[in-house]
Formats: C-alpha cells, structure tokens, sequence
C-alpha cells in the first residue's frame, strides 16, 4: 500500500523484517520539529540580516548585485538551518512497525559555498577599486559571511550535523495508545521502556513514536494500526508536542 516501487535506503541503513510481506510502506520527507516555532526563528533570522546590512551599508549606499547576492546567500543559510527535512521510511507488518530515518549531506553544498564566496571576493574588489573606503564595509560585511559559509560548507564537524541514520522497529506489543494529530498528519503512538540511567526513581519511560505520513493516506494508516492492536486500545485525536 501507498509504495509503488521498493524503498530505497541509505546503505547504512536496512529492515528488519524484509521477509516479510508489508501491509503498507511509504516514505517521505518531514520536517521532524515544531514548525512554529522554527518558522518563527526564520522571520528573526531574515530581521536581523536586514538590520546587519543596512547597517553595512548606510555609509557606502546600496549596491543591488553584491549587497543583494549576500542577502539571498544569508536568507539561504537561514532556511538551511530552520527549514532542515529528514527522510523518513515506514514499513507495517504483522510482526508490527519499522521505520528508518536519515539525513544526508548534500554534497552541492560545499560547491555553492565555495562559488558563492569566490564571487563575493570579486565583488569586494570591484567596489574597492570605484571607492576604496566602501572596502571597510565590504570586508565587514559580505567578505565576512563569505569566508563563514565557505568554512561551514568543508567543515568536518558542519558534515556531521548534517548526517544521521537510524533504524527503529517495535512489536505491535510495545503500544498502549494512539494519538492522531490531524493538521500535521501525525500518528503518535504510546510505548514504555526501560532506562537504567534515569535520574527518576521510575525507570520505566513513557514516551511517544511519532508516524508521519501523508494527509491522504492517514486515514487507512489508522485502520491497519488498530486492527492490529487490541480492541481496549485507547484511541485519541488531539495534538502532539514535538521537540527536536
């Protein structure tokens, strides 16, 4: 169901239950977070960079190409960092859920970085030469983001932020509530485990696996999940708090 063509995964990453035949299996991207919040960053973020290059420019006045190629690389990065998508695979079978998530690096990164700081070096140069104090603002401004995308774009430790796998499965044992959270289509479902190293005197932890999916395909997602639950399962619609 909803998967017309196998799933590709990440090498890194495989199924558990590959044998067995699957009752449903989509993948997507999602945007694993609380979304107002992060849209909300992005308005300041955008704010700020208004401020910083009016502030750059005030003394030497507006240059359309080099100040508005900096302010669309600076709008970029903020996007990058509030608008990140993970990837995400599912897979239903009898034995219960599956999924696999990953982030990869996109390798163009580093090459738009890299041209991107070229030609704001060349542009630095340009303005130099028709007024050599507007060089001050320049290196201020676009010459110093320049040099810091470039240096995030081939940064090991920027590569690795950007990069994660993992592999989850459960029996269908392991859930003891379904929550439904309509307007991000979002199946949450309740399961403990056990911590050793939790700081409560209870070392069972309640927590909740969330499902994304597609509006369209939510409503059969539910109907699978909870005929393979028991009957007395709780079932809820209302909204799920997400913190990543």
């Amino acid at each position: 169901m909803f998967s017309r063509k196998p799933l590709t995964l990440p090498p890194q990453l495989d199924w558990q239950y590959k044998d067995e035949p699957a009752l449903a299996e989509w993948s997507l991207r999602a945007r694993a977070y609380n979304t107002d919040i992060a849209n909300g960053l992005f308005v300041v973020l955008i704010l700020i960079f208004a401020g910083f290059m009016y502030w750059t420019t005030r003394g030497t006045g507006f240059d359309p190409v080099l100040d508005g190629l900096t302010y669309i690389l600076s709008v970029s990065l903020a996007l990058s960092m509030t608008h990140q998508t993970t990837k995400f695979a599912y897979r239903l079978t009898a034995s219960g859920l599956e999924f696999c998530e990953w982030k990869e690096f996109p390798e163009w990164l580093p090459r738009l970085l890299k041209w991107a700081a070229g030609i704001t070096c060349v542009f630095m140069l340009m303005l130099a030469t028709v007024h050599p104090a507007a060089l001050i603002g320049a290196i201020a401004g676009p010459g110093m983001m320049g040099l810091m995308y470039l240096k995030m774009g081939t940064s090991s430790q920027f590569r690795e932020l950007h990069e994660s796998y993992h592999h989850i499965a459960h029996p269908w044992s392991d859930f003891t509530k379904v929550i439904v959270f309509r307007r991000r289509a979002i199946i949450g479902l309740d399961f403990t485990y056990y911590d050793p190293e939790a700081e409560l005197e209870d070392k069972l932890i309640r927590a909740t696996r969330k499902i994304y999916c597609r509006k369209a395909q939510l409503d059969d997602l539910i109907a699978i999940i909870r005929e393979h639950l028991p009957e007395s399962t709780p079932y809820e619609e209302a909204y799920i708090p997400i913190y990543a």
